[in-house]
């Protein structure tokens, strides 16, 4: 889309869009979050330098004219677009900070389709630092990752493999907890709804899944993994066919993410099977509708601004540190019981 058409799309006059992008005053909240969302999805880079009105200015000096360029990496958009806010929360996490800082941030956006020729442009500019969110990355590209100009810190991708920097969730640690739990309430058969388009994060936890089962002598059973829709629709409409053609779930679950289990959990409201009474139900990630769902969903909370302060500040030891060992950093998650799960028949 052209600003012509993002302006049209967001109900604003192209100066208002122009407005957003040179970060100026004068421009409501919502109707500045609306369009700097459009600016993103389509690749439009928006100059963080200045600050918004009433908020102070604490970043040295020495940052002021130097350039962030952060790189959304899209390939399905179901999982960067599509899980609720938990992305979305990483980035205004990495602009917040990055103002804070003092840097000049630059949004990009990247696909399989163009990757080439967006790393041929920002070698031509240099940038002093790059955030790669990696959400939607896979092995297959590791190679275009090696490219960029250093140094670089990839967001949401332990990248186990690869000799870069990186801050991630520690999904081992989330998934125990979570299996932990139902074990507590006496569960001994659980299975597993996994993302049928699945992410480093979703192999990471599927591998926790069956370790989990292992460390508390349990039973792995690959037909308790169900390949699921990854969007709230598609996986209430999955499971909800499962359902009619005679598939019995066992009495408990853990979605790899809280959207597929909020899908999971209108199927089976929709069958009369009841969450936790019949099935207890264990998301992650911790969404916004997952506190209002009915009932409220069992899930991992993980701390997104501290994903998203954690990358600039890694990033800003790369800087002074050009040559230094990649550092990965792992944020914890929390257990966040709510109404979704309970004792075991």
């Amino acid at each position: 889309m052209n600003l012509k058409e993002i302006a049209k799309e967001a109900n604003v006059s192209p100066s208002t869009v122009t407005m957003v992008i040179h970060n100026r005053s004068g421009v409501g909240d919502k109707t500045r979050e609306r369009i700097r969302k459009l600016l993103q999805e389509n690749g439009y880079s928006i100059d963080t330098a200045e600050f918004e009105e009433g908020e102070p200015n604490f970043a040295p000096n020495s940052n002021r004219n130097k350039n962030i360029y952060f790189l959304k990496f899209i390939r399905h958009g179901s999982l960067v677009n599509g899980n609720a806010g938990f992305v979305s929360s990483i980035i205004d996490s990495v602009e917040k900070e990055s103002r804070k800082r003092g840097f000049n941030l630059v949004m990009i956006g990247v696909n399989p389709l163009n990757i080439e020729e967006v790393i041929a442009s920002i070698k031509s500019q240099s940038p002093d630092g790059i955030l790669f969110l990696a959400t939607e990355f896979s092995s297959d590209l590791v190679d275009y990752l090696d490219q960029l100009p250093k140094p670089v810190v990839v967001i949401d991708n332990f990248m186990p493999n690869c000799n870069v920097s990186s801050v991630n969730m520690n999904n081992a640690e989330a998934v125990h907890t979570s299996i932990k739990h139902l074990v507590e309430l006496g569960h001994k058969e659980i299975g597993f709804l996994y993302n049928n388009m699945p992410s480093s994060n979703c192999e990471a936890r599927l591998k926790a899944y069956t370790e989990a089962l292992a460390y508390f002598g349990l039973k792995f059973d690959h037909k308790l993994v169900y390949r699921v829709p990854s969007d709230l629709t598609t996986s209430s409409d999955y499971i909800s066919s499962l359902i009619e053609k005679g598939q019995i779930f066992p009495p408990a679950l853990m979605a790899t993410n809280d959207t597929i289990a909020i899908g999971a959990m209108r199927a089976f409201k929709k069958h009369k099977i009841r969450v936790p009474a019949d099935i207890s139900l264990i998301g992650f990630d911790d969404i916004v509708y997952s506190a209002v769902s009915d009932p409220p969903l069992t899930t991992i909370h993980i701390s997104t601004k501290e994903m998203g302060i954690w990358a600039v500040r890694l990033l800003c030891s790369r800087m002074q540190a050009h040559d230094a060992s990649p550092v990965k950093l792992q944020v914890s998650g929390t257990l966040i019981k709510r109404k979704s799960t309970g004792p075991a028949k």
